[in-house]
């Protein structure tokens, strides 16, 4: 389906054409299907003219499962259906952005779309005028809500630059009012004025037994 200037496949990621690409990749690997009729009837199709399975390459090709003008799985299909976990998401997450209109409302919106005048936002995307961006807002929106469930988002990188620089921690702390600061190597304790020394006594001998303990652990 053509909306303006952007393709929209016909057939959803899941399970329709996922089931075409695994069928594929399992027969024929990553070599080209040189029989174009056993191919459409591995895939449940009369023949290699039926309109459906043209329709379904097309959208196969489109997700970046097929090579163009063959029937042939691409590197990103095998990934998807035989890589690993972690493979397999960045697979599905390429192809479901390889559909250009995808692409264009993930960036602005995400994995959610607007519930009311989604035809407005989709008017300025594509162009269209407003009669035809409303006859096709329902479909669209259904189609992209359908294949983005499936995708997920990379988990942001949380190491390296949220470290703690302890160089770069200021020393200079005031204490509080009432309480006598003591120091023990890098450990800094504050205790009450009064009987400082008898507790301070105490405090040192449990970080003695504490970290000799920690540094036969």
């Amino acid at each position: 389906m053509r909306v303006g200037n952007y393709q929209i496949p016909t057939s959803r990621l899941f399970p329709r054409l996922a089931e075409a690409i695994r069928l594929i990749y399992e027969n024929y690997r990553l070599e080209v299907a040189d029989n174009p009729e056993a191919a459409a009837k591995l895939c449940g199709h009369k023949s290699a003219n039926s309109g459906t399975w043209l329709y379904k390459l097309a959208d196969m090709r489109n997700f970046g499962l097929l090579e163009k003008r063959t029937i042939k799985a691409t590197k990103l299909a095998e990934k998807f259906t035989y890589g690993t976990l972690a493979e397999k998401e960045k697979a599905i997450n390429t192809a479901i952005l390889n559909i250009p209109l995808w692409q264009e409302l993930y960036s602005k919106y995400g994995v959610e779309l607007p519930k009311s005048n989604f035809w407005v936002q989709l008017q300025k995307i594509t162009g269209l005028d407003p009669l035809e961006a409303q006859k096709h807002a329902d479909s669209v929106r259904k189609a992209y809500l359908a294949d983005i469930r499936y995708y997920k988002p990379e988990k942001e990188d949380i190491d390296g630059d949220d470290e703690v620089d302890n160089d770069a921690i200021d020393t200079k702390i005031a204490i509080p009012i009432g309480l006598e600061e003591f120091r023990f190597g890098d450990i800094r304790i504050w205790l009450p004025k009064e009987g400082t020394q008898e507790a301070w006594d105490k405090t040192k001998k449990m970080l003695d037994i504490y970290l000799g303990m920690k540094e036969e652990g």
